[in-house]
């Protein structure tokens, strides 16, 4: 598992309308006889919990709100042309990890929910649920409704790399370009102070954030994954993270050999915590506390996904209060940029995201279909029903271009929609969403190697070490990184791969391969300063 991997643990998209899902409450949609369709004249109930979508809302709903308004419109334009299916509420939180898992493997979950929640947003441990049947296989669907064909050209090689074995467990449910650095422009240009830029690195960051920071104000906001991002510019969770096909699991870890590399980036990350006291920092703060610090004033920078920057107007703690509050157009208030390269010019720390739907592995080949067939039509025809019905009663913008919908899943949304993100969000953000989508894709593990079926170590002994760095004063960082790699190889010898040694290598192989492909030509002097050399000392020989 990549240090990417899982950074892609993402809560950020909850209670988000993914790709134009609206999560609605109300009494169910009225059931009526089936006279043809998918279901051959039967009645079809599919359930739901908090999202993705939610059944009809009511007259009173619909009076108070435009957005259920504008579901009940699309709802009702879809429910004419499949009758005979229910959609119900159950009381149940589908973000919640262990009560979704413990619900599918007892028969008990709803029909539809978001994928990611079943591996803890981590890509690995998502495709291990998937082999071991926690939720359907809709393949056959997705291509009966020819959903590939329709999705946008950023989302579709990420899609592809969620398929297994030529099978999708899974249907696209939004995509989002990934994760960067929001930061306060006036408060940069005010201070005279260097604005980023595509190509800026992390001793930009920590002189930007040093430059930032009062008494009042911390420079910056990092969570605990934002901690580690420093790490990641420079390949931190490759590099240490070797092909071991002659042990029990298959991979080792080694911090040691490349020591001299690590312990520079770590200091860094703890000077602008100790030295300049320019982060406001702490292992328990999640991605909306990080938020809620940059809206509220007290951090100018955070780092978090694009999301964030758009969140919608109806929402109490977004960006437009600061808008409101400074009197001043949000394009001069605030930024977004994607994530700092690596030294040697590394790029690909920001990576696009699609996130899943999917399906209960208890509905039935008709019942998977209208749920099929209802997403199909909620991200398609009927998203921009809903957001021109959005628009036409708001005249606002944002209120159809909030969340990952400035990038809908679909192809040609955008140019059906009245209005654009331009507009909603401003052209300087819009220019770094779409750079951020051509950035191309780094090869992942989960893209390569077999599911695997077995649990294997955690990453606490990680966690802790990077907690220790973070929040200790004196450390032996060097010393740390010895014991991590011990610590992590000892846990790992009391596991089993369920992949064959041949297949273990056949993928690691191609997977190795790909990168020295990638990084030749995305990041020739990383490739030629770095990369190579491990690979030609490290990975080869290992591979035989």
């Amino acid at each position: 598992m990549t240090f990417h991997d899982v950074i892609t643990r993402r809560s950020l998209l909850k209670g988000m309308a993914g790709g134009g899902v609206l999560a609605v409450a109300g009494g169910a949609l009225a059931s009526c006889s089936r006279d043809g369709g998918g279901s051959g004249g039967a009645d079809i109930v599919l359930t739901t919990g908090n999202r993705p979508y939610g059944p009809m809302p009511t007259a009173a709903e619909q009076k108070a709100n435009p957005t259920l308004r504008a579901y009940a419109e699309a709802l009702s334009a879809w429910s004419k042309k499949n009758p005979g299916i229910t959609i119900k509420r159950l009381d149940f939180d589908t973000d919640n990890q262990e009560l979704l898992v413990t619900s599918l493997a007892g028969g008990t979950a709803p029909s539809m929910f978001p994928g990611d929640v079943v591996g803890g947003w981590n890509r690995t441990a998502v495709k291990a649920a998937m082999v071991k049947g926690l939720v359907a296989d809709v393949t056959d669907h997705l291509e009966e409704h020819k959903l590939h064909d329709k999705l946008a050209d950023y989302a579709k090689p990420i899609w592809d790399g969620w398929a297994i074995d030529g099978k999708y467990y899974a249907a696209p449910l939004a995509y989002n370009c990934g994760t960067g650095i929001h930061y306060r422009a006036d408060l940069i240009k005010e201070l005279g102070l260097k604005e980023p830029t595509p190509d800026w690195t992390w001793d930009d960051v920590r002189e930007l954030a040093k430059g930032l920071t009062t008494d009042k104000r911390k420079g910056i906001g990092l969570q605990s994954w934002g901690l580690g991002m420093r790490m990641a510019a420079d390949g931190m969770g490759m590099f240490t993270e070797i092909p071991a096909p002659e042990t029990t699991w298959n991979w080792r870890w080694d911090y040691t050999t490349n020591a001299d590399t690590w312990v520079p980036l770590v200091e860094g990350v703890r000077g602008m915590i100790f030295e300049d006291k320019s982060v406001l920092a702490d292992v328990t703060l999640n991605d909306p506390d990080i938020w809620n610090a940059f809206i509220g004033g007290t951090a100018a920078m955070h780092n978090n996904s694009m999301v964030f920057f758009t969140n919608s107007p109806d929402e109490d703690t977004t960006n437009v209060v600061m808008e409101k509050r400074f009197d001043k157009p949000l394009e001069e208030l605030v930024g977004w940029m994607t994530q700092p390269i690596g030294t040697n010019g590394r790029i690909g720390t920001t990576q696009g995201q699609t996130d899943l739907l999917s399906y209960s592995p208890d509905l039935d080949e008709d019942a998977l279909d209208a749920a099929v067939n209802l997403h199909t039509y909620m991200s398609g025809d009927g998203y921009i029903l809903q957001k021109k019905a959005i628009f036409d009663q708001t005249k606002d913008p944002r209120r159809i271009y909030d969340w990952a919908n400035v990038t809908p899943i679909f192809a040609g949304i955008v140019e059906a929609l009245p209005s654009s993100p331009d507009e909603a969000w401003g052209t300087t953000f819009m220019d770094a969403v779409r750079h951020a989508t051509q950035i191309p894709l780094v090869p992942q593990t989960s893209w390569y190697f077999p599911a695997e079926e077995n649990s294997g170590p955690t990453t606490t002994a990680y966690d802790d070490a990077t907690q220790k760095w973070y929040s200790e004063a004196k450390v032996d960082i060097r010393a740390d990184l010895g014991n991590l790699e011990q610590t992590r190889n000892k846990q790992a010898a009391d596991f089993t791969s369920s992949a064959a040694d041949e297949e273990f290598v056949a993928a690691a192989k191609k997977y190795y391969g790909d990168h020295a492909t990638y990084w030749e030509k995305n990041a020739p002097e990383f490739y030629q300063n770095v990369f190579k050399g491990w690979y030609d000392q490290t990975v080869a020989p290992a591979l035989g």
